[in-house]
């Protein structure tokens, strides 16, 4: 949105050029007014937009970006270890470079990573979640969830730009169940023993069956790079979405949280934010950024 003219004129088009029309309107003012205008010289430059709906970095950026993801898990897993008495694991598109190219995969800007949760229903996992986040934000890490509620981004004061995509894995009715909207037919023996790995000479834990993890959810082509894979796109039945919803937390399940933080901050000065991007208003528009989106 920043790269958009201040006014412009918005239209569809299919591929023969001809306009797509909304309740008879082929054409759509739009006003950004913080827009600088300078979306189309970035993409005659070369920039892409990617399924994120962000500009494309160029590869030396990307892999700087990468390392400063790497350098933040380090610092997450470690405190894990330490204080939380869990293993935090890579999962995901993180999982998949290091398994099927040894490192990250080209272009990727994320980083993915849980841990196992012990209790055996949502409801408690959510509970054990809720108050996890509370200890990780009176150590100093910055936590957020998204609009739907769902637990949770991690960031420290080294890394304001960067964050963890962090959830936990239980098992519940003979399966595994884990934000992306996953039940897999996997159990704890499957995660636990995690095994360290070096990713770019950095120590990581993986997933003790990680080509078990990958097959389950990826399918049996995993091996084979498909740069258009969207988890969106992804085909999710109703009975797992709706009990997975069940570890997402409400507007009352924040407050509560945030009182905690609160009573509790005295006693830990150095303590981080826990922050609803759903309940953050959206102007300023710079403290939107600085707060929610990383």
């Amino acid at each position: 949105m920043d790269r958009l003219p201040a006014e412009s004129c918005l239209s569809l088009r299919d591929d023969l050029g001809q306009p797509l029309a909304c309740s008879g309107v082929t054409c759509f003012n739009l006003l950004v007014p913080h827009g600088d205008g300078s979306l189309f010289e970035r993409l005659a430059q070369g920039s892409k937009i990617n399924k994120k709906g962000f500009l494309t970095l160029t590869n030396e950026q990307v892999s700087l970006q990468q390392d400063r993801f790497l350098d933040l898990y380090v610092r997450v897993r470690q405190h894990f270890d330490e204080k939380l008495d869990k293993k935090l694991f890579i999962l995901y598109g993180t999982l998949l470079g290091l398994i099927r190219e040894g490192d990250f995969i080209k272009g990727d800007d994320d980083f993915d990573a849980g841990y196992v949760s012990f209790a055996d229903n949502a409801e408690s996992v959510k509970q054990e979640t809720m108050q996890l986040v509370v200890e990780l934000v009176l150590a100093g890490f910055t936590c957020s969830f998204n609009t739907n509620g769902r637990l949770f981004r991690i960031r420290d004061q080294a890394t304001p730009g960067l964050h963890l995509d962090v959830r936990p894995v239980w098992f519940e009715k003979g399966k595994a169940w884990l934000h992306k909207q996953a039940c897999l037919p996997l159990d704890q023996s499957d995660f636990l023993p995690v095994t360290e790995q070096q990713l770019r000479g950095k120590l990581v834990y993986t997933p003790a069956s990680a080509e078990k993890f990958l097959i389950s959810y990826y399918g049996s082509g995993w091996k084979v790079p498909d740069p258009t894979y969207s988890n969106a796109s992804q085909r999710i039945p109703k009975s797992v979405t709706r009990h997975l919803k069940k570890l997402c937390i409400g507007p009352e399940d924040y407050r509560v949280m945030v009182d905690e933080i609160e009573r509790r901050r005295p006693d830990y000065p150095n303590a981080g934010q826990f922050i609803s991007i759903g309940l953050h208003p959206l102007y300023p528009l710079t403290e939107y950024e600085a707060n929610c989106e990383w």
